[in-house]
């Protein structure tokens, strides 16, 4: 059975080096196991409009029924959040700026709440980011762990690079368009997050197959708030 990895490439920028890490990453995987299927979104190509907040997506608060996001019929998220939900596992790979990552990023992320109220339709697939920065003290390890904390909330397994080092992912060095192909390192560290997605993903399958399992996760719009 095919293991489907979905890249998410959220640099503004054409041709950036967060793509390219991605990209060189996802082929080395695909080289190395043949069941993997890989595709990588750049999310700047796209037309994508931010949250409304008009806490009316996801789910009714009537009677519980699923309802899209109302801004469905105007830009391309929904096709994005379709391809990440019929993915086993999910990358992220963002430049780093002020030790966070992009603005794209952020604002794409906040329109997958319509899959959190819709009883979590990411659950359980791992994620695994790469951040590319100017140096290499340069924020790498916070705009990881920020970029996790939303998927976190939307119930995803949250994963590091692997035995190499263990660490949060990969951290890429680079600067000008292309320079991330010249750090070996770092272009290691990527190939060792998509292998490390990948893995889980594929045990995942394997139990879901086995138990016949079905996630159990349930979104409520009154556990823990005050009336």
């Amino acid at each position: 059975m095919a293991v489907r990895l979905v890249g998410l490439n959220c640099s503004p920028r054409d041709n950036s080096n967060s793509g390219a890490l991605l990209r060189a990453s996802f082929d080395r995987l695909t080289e190395t196991y043949p069941d993997a299927e890989t595709e990588a979104i750049d999310l700047a190509t796209l037309h994508l409009e931010g949250c409304k907040a008009c806490e009316t997506c996801g789910k009714s608060k009537k009677d519980g029924h699923y309802v899209p996001c109302i801004r469905v019929n105007e830009d391309d998220t929904q096709m994005v959040l379709d391809k990440m939900v019929a993915a086993d596992g999910l990358i992220i790979a963002t430049p780093v700026y002020f030790g966070l990552p992009s603005d794209l990023f952020s604002r794409f992320i906040m329109r997958t709440r319509v899959l959190r109220h819709q009883d979590f339709r990411l659950a359980n697939r791992p994620v695994g980011v790469m951040a590319t920065a100017a140096r290499r003290s340069g924020g790498a390890e916070t705009t990881i762990l920020a970029t996790w904390l939303p998927f976190v909330r939307n119930g995803c397994l949250v994963v590091g690079n692997g035995d190499g080092t263990s660490q949060f992912g990969a951290y890429g060095w680079a600067g000008k368009r292309g320079h991330i192909l010249t750090d070996e390192w770092g272009m290691e560290q990527g190939f060792q997050t998509a292998e490390r997605v990948y893995t889980l993903a594929k045990v995942f399958q394997a139990g879901v197959k086995a138990l016949d399992y079905e996630n159990p996760m349930r979104f409520s719009y009154s556990s823990g708030t005050r009336p």
